[in-house]
């Protein structure tokens, strides 16, 4: 896919028990993956070892304050994003994905450049390659983590511990 990103959605289908992940390109191409459970939680598990591998996570001592630090840079990337529209319709499917294909494999790494290449390879051989910054992963991870959740899967899907996280507003004892 050289295409750039414009949309990406993820909604659970109960009748396949999957994740339909859809991303449509800026030129109007969508690209269609099912994601079964077991590879939400590969690409959760790889998403997390990315984010816990930024210098101002690892930098840290304390367990705890690197789960607050995860914590709070993935709300500050999901408060970023707009999550609020409707997935457009595509002007066209891409060839290979004109019906979704079955993600069997998940790959994410830094490219040369610097972004994250999230790449699904499928049962059919093919390969869907997403190239993204570390919002767009955040970003990503959230609407799997909501996918899920609709799904019932008991992953427990968490960045961080948002617990953890002191925010700017006072509190109250009685």
């Amino acid at each position: 896919m050289g295409d750039a990103l414009h949309q990406m959605t993820a909604e659970y289908n109960p009748a396949e028990d999957r994740i339909l992940f859809r991303v449509n390109t800026i030129e109007k191409t969508e690209y269609r993956v099912w994601l079964t459970r077991r590879l939400v939680k590969q690409i959760w598990r790889a998403a997390v070892q990315n984010f816990a591998a930024e210098p101002d996570v690892k930098q840290q001592a304390r367990p705890q304050v690197k789960k607050a630090v995860l914590s709070l840079q993935h709300q500050e990337a999901v408060q970023g994003a707009d999550f609020s529209q409707k997935h457009e319709k595509p002007l066209k499917s891409a060839p290979e994905t004109e019906r979704p294909l079955l993600a069997v494999k998940a790959e994410l790494g830094r490219t040369e450049q610097g972004t994250i290449r999230l790449s699904f390879h499928t049962f059919g051989g093919k390969a869907v390659n997403l190239n993204l910054n570390d919002d767009m992963l955040h970003a990503v991870c959230h609407i799997l983590q909501q996918a899920a959740n609709k799904a019932g899967w008991d992953l427990n899907l968490a960045i961080g511990d948002a617990a953890a996280v002191v925010t700017s507003q006072p509190s109250q004892l009685h």
